[in-house]
This record gives C-alpha cells, structure tokens and sequence, in this order.
C-alpha cells in the first residue's frame, strides 16, 4: 500500500513540475534547493556545499524497518558500480524524517552499514521540515504508541539487536524517492528502487561528465 500510495505521488510530482529538458535529462524546477541541516559529524551545513558533486538525496529514519534499508542497499549496489574515480564525484545523501530520535551518532552508525561515504543529515524539526518541502517530499505519523522492540526494527545494527534493547519511537509513512541533483544543485531526475540499476547508473554518469557552468 505504502508504495503505490507514493508511486502515485512520484506521478503527480513529475506531472506538476515544471521541466525543462537539457542534455537529455530534464532540469525539474521547483524540487530541491539550498537549505541547512547537522550532519553526521554533527556540524551545521549548507546543501550548496554539496555543489560540484552529484548528489543522490533520499529520505528516511534509521528505526524504518523496511523500506529505507531496502533503498540504502539499492544506493550501495548503485555506488559499487562506480569507479573509484566516479565515486569521488557523487555523495549519497540520507534525510531522516525523524530528527527527535536520529541523532548525527544515530544516523552515522546506520548508515555505516551500507557505505561509509554516506552522509546523513538530521536538525531540527523545522529544518526537516523545510528539506522536505523543498523537495515537494511527504511523511505521515502512523505510531505514537510506545515501545518499539528493536529488534523488529533495528535490524542493521546487530548490537542492539543482541541487546534486545528496545525503543520509544515514532513510525512514519514516507516518499520513497530518490533524487539525481546535478553539480549545480538542480534535480535532474526522480527516480526510486524500482528504476533499473544500469539505467540508473548512466544518469549518474551523464551528470558526472557535464561540465560544472552547464
């Protein structure tokens, strides 16, 4: 249900968009833009200092018990294809929609486990919030109620699990898109898991080799 609910938003947001097309992928006015967040080191940022890179920018939160490791292992087998050479061109970026809990120290141990290039980006709520709106993203609060066993949720870090630590948590409905940003900073593409990994890579690529001024 969660995925055709925001298939269907993808849908939407690529009709209502304003495209124009260059270099055969399509410049999306209207997704994306500067903002500020903590990353995992736990300093403040500005998205513009992602520029020069292409970034792919998904959203999430680490207590997510399906989806989000599913995209994360998509975006790894994505940034294994690259060469060296192209990996030090792209930043794989993860927005948690659950600031209260993921913390920088959250956020960088999940994400670890994937790829330790990955960056993740947390803040306030309203910083959050505001990411979310730049990039016409949604989420939904569907718990509240308690405890969480974390070993229902919190399959990636195998040390909680053995703990059998549990967590107060909220659960959250969440767009599952992930989006191609160009060294510009413009997104250049909505894509998500389902898009075939070769397809995909040579968007990646395509980006990489345009020139920065285009």
């Amino acid at each position: 249900m969660l995925k055709k609910i925001f298939t269907l938003s993808l849908v939407c947001l690529l009709t209502a968009a304003d495209i124009t097309y260059a270099n055969e992928l399509p410049i999306i006015s209207g997704v994306g833009g500067n903002f500020t967040a903590i990353n995992t080191d736990g300093n403040e940022i500005e998205f513009d200092s992602f520029k020069g890179k292409v970034v792919l920018l998904a959203f999430g939160y680490t207590n997510c018990a399906d989806i989000c490791p599913f995209t994360l292992g998509y975006l790894k087998m994505i940034y294994k294809i690259l060469s060296p050479e192209e990996q030090q061109g792209v930043q794989v970026i993860f927005t948690t929609v659950n600031p209260e809990y993921d913390t920088p120290e959250h956020l960088k141990a999940f994400l670890k486990y994937f790829n330790k290039d990955f960056v993740g980006l947390t803040g306030t709520r309203k910083q959050v919030d505001n990411i979310v709106s730049l990039f016409q993203a949604k989420y939904q609060t569907i718990s509240t109620s308690g405890s969480v066993e974390t070993k229902n949720i919190r399959r990636i870090n195998e040390k909680e699990v053995a703990s059998g630590k549990t967590d107060k948590t909220t659960l959250y409905n969440h767009s599952v898109m992930i989006y191609l940003i160009d060294k510009q900073g413009k997104t250049r593409s909505i894509d998500y898991t389902g898009t075939p990994g070769d397809e995909f890579v040579t968007k990646i690529r395509q980006l990489i080799s345009e020139k920065e001024s285009s």
